[in-house]
């Protein structure tokens, strides 16, 4: 009951593995964590899980049920594919998964590709990934207020889909979501593209108008910054967020190579992965208190940083978060982070101090990866009662 996380990978091909029980205590389902357990039947998610990574059941070729809990959030990409025997509950041209109190928690799939026609049942928290991808004869869809998540490519291919409508009850979109809806129709304000309903047309930026613009003004009733946002517009030189947005998607400013700065308000609370990567003239940015977690890479190859302070909110430093950031010599951590992913600081070669506001118990608790430190100056970590060398600080 002590365990919190099933990790990436952990039962991974384990074919003979017929029935597992995990405790309530696990809040998270790593990366391919019982991918190809083809002897695996059925499973029950405890209430305490919040997430399902990537190919996490993939390949449980025996699994015919699963329960799934209100209290999951998010279920990444391929998570069910290959589950040829798993049973689900159909609605509306929809198959769905969920528990005994809900039966359509998470719409997985659309009945067969060639649907015109979908009704989300009202009860329906998330859209997974890939949900409705390449439904080439899906014309439109309501998304009914209960739902929160989008996961990544669920509308990918759909090329006669015109319309769409997103509740503000949604609160993440998954990466290439809409990519090759060439017939959507978006709502278009101060260079950017945008979804929503009828009370905020404005709640999702889904792009850029073109990606030559050279500065965006985000509309002040926006909640979310879709992945790619802005990815590859390489002469966009300012752009500020209001206060409304609370997400900054994957590759949302990736490949801005002419962005000098930028401010993040306090409403934002998850900047995720890729975020800023390449922005190879970003000098200077501020993350509010508000940020609990940076995302994997989301400051790689920011090359002409030289400092950052990061919020006391923050909790979890993604695997390769500032790689490769060259100019970057010095970096205070607040005592409140417990994890720093793999090469977090990879590369930053200038790299010569980190500022630990925590005793040097407090950042030899922290969890590190071995690589977390390669190829970076020899820097020594100031923490509240002394200081700790480079080759010291595991």
């Amino acid at each position: 009951d002590s365990v919190t996380s099933i990790g990436d990978s952990a039962f991974r091909d384990c074919s003979s593995l017929t029935s597992i029980t995990i405790p309530d205590s696990v809040t998270s389902i790593g990366d391919s964590t019982f991918s190809g357990c083809s002897s695996l039947t059925n499973i029950t998610i405890p209430d305490s899980v919040t997430s399902i990574g990537d190919s996490a059941f993939s390949g449980c070729s025996s699994l015919t049920s699963i329960t799934i809990p209100d209290s999951v959030t998010s279920i990444s990409g391929s998570a069910f594919i290959g589950c040829n025997e798993l049973q689900y509950n159909e609605y509306g041209n929809g198959l769905y998964l969920g528990n005994s109190t809900n039966s359509y928690l998470v719409l997985i799939k659309a009945k067969d590709k060639s649907v015109m026609s979908v009704t989300i049942n009202d009860k329906t928290k998330i859209i997974a990934p890939s949900a409705f991808r390449a439904c080439s004869s899906l014309t439109s869809i309501t998304i009914p207020d209960s739902v929160t998540s989008i996961g990544g490519g669920a509308f990918y291919s759909c090329s006669s889909l015109t319309s769409i409508t997103i509740p503000d009850s949604v609160t993440s979109i998954g990466d290439s979501a809409f990519i090759g809806c060439y017939e959507l129709q978006y709502n278009e304000y101060g260079n950017g593209l945008y979804l929503g309903n009828s009370t905020n047309s404005y709640l999702v930026l889904i792009k850029a108008k073109d990606k030559s613009v050279m500065s965006v003004t985000i509309n002040d009733k926006t909640k979310i910054i879709a992945p790619s946002a802005f990815y590859g517009c390489s002469k966009l030189t300012s752009i500020t967020i209001p206060d409304s947005v609370t997400s900054i998607g994957d590759s949302a400013f990736s490949y801005c190579s002419s962005l000098r700065s930028i401010t993040i308000p306090d409403s934002v609370t998850n900047i995720g992965g890729f975020a800023f990567s390449y922005c190879s003239r970003l000098t200077s940015i501020t993350i509010p208190d508000s940020v609990t977690s940076i995302g994997s890479s989301a400051f790689s190859h920011c090359s002409s940083i030289e400092s950052i302070i990061l919020p006391d909110s923050l909790t979890n430093i993604g695997d390769n978060a500032f790689y490769g950031c060259s100019s970057l010599a010095s970096i205070t951590i607040p005592d409140g982070v417990t994890s720093i992913g793999y090469g977090a600081f990879r590369y930053c070669s200038s790299l010569v101090s980190i500022t630990f506001n925590g005793t040097k118990e407090q950042w030899k608790a922290v969890e590190k990866d071995d690589m977390l430190n390669n190829e970076t100056g020899n820097y020594v970590v100031h923490c509240s009662d002394g200081d700790i060398a480079k080759s010291e600080d595991k």
